[in-house]
């Protein structure tokens, strides 16, 4: 079996962008940039001006990671002999051995795949998958949570991928012993 390679989706990349500026927009009417939202009047300015401001800067955020990728064609993730590469976290690949466990997890119909390795701190998040460590690992138990949301890629292939590699990688350990 071939490395398991996903790359980001051309289609699938550009529908996320313009979904995330359509939240922008939504944001930008909450805190009246276009005029005064009907039935604004009944909530707090407060209230709207929060998730507005909230919203503008989220998905601004997103939208702009969209983009940059949209014209980057970098890999998304790798799952090889060698173990898994997934950029977003940090630039080494991180060797089997040193994973302990890959689970799915799933959130809001979205599928993760989740790594607990023998000691994160040897592969520490780059900025700014590193901000948000804390919460995944509260959220999820784990170390290191890989999306394939945006790629050429499945989920299902992916874990495949994990699979294969892992049997091989403990038939290749035991061979050692």
């Amino acid at each position: 079996m071939n490395d398991f390679v996903a790359y980001p989706s051309r289609w699938k990349t550009a529908l996320l962008a313009v979904a995330s500026f359509g939240f922008v927009l939504i944001g930008l009417a909450m805190v009246g940039a276009f005029g005064q939202m009907p039935g604004s009047e009944r909530d707090d300015p407060l209230y709207l001006t929060i998730v507005g401001w909230s919203g503008v800067l989220l998905f601004g955020l997103f939208g702009s990671v969209w983009v940059a990728r949209l014209f980057g064609n970098t890999e998304h993730l790798r799952i090889g002999p060698k173990g898994v590469r997934y950029p977003e976290w940090c630039d080494q690949t991180i060797p089997w051995v040193e994973i302990d466990d890959v689970r799915p997890f799933s959130a809001r119909g979205n599928m993760f795949l989740i790594l607990h390795l023998r000691d994160r701190g040897r592969f520490p998040g780059r900025f700014p998958a590193s901000l948000f460590a804390g919460l995944n690992r509260m959220i999820t138990r784990g170390d290191v949570s890989i999306s394939l949301t945006g790629t050429n890629r499945s989920f299902d292939e992916a874990l495949s991928a994990v699979e294969h590699f892992r049997s091989l990688s403990v038939l290749a350990g035991a061979d050692k012993a």
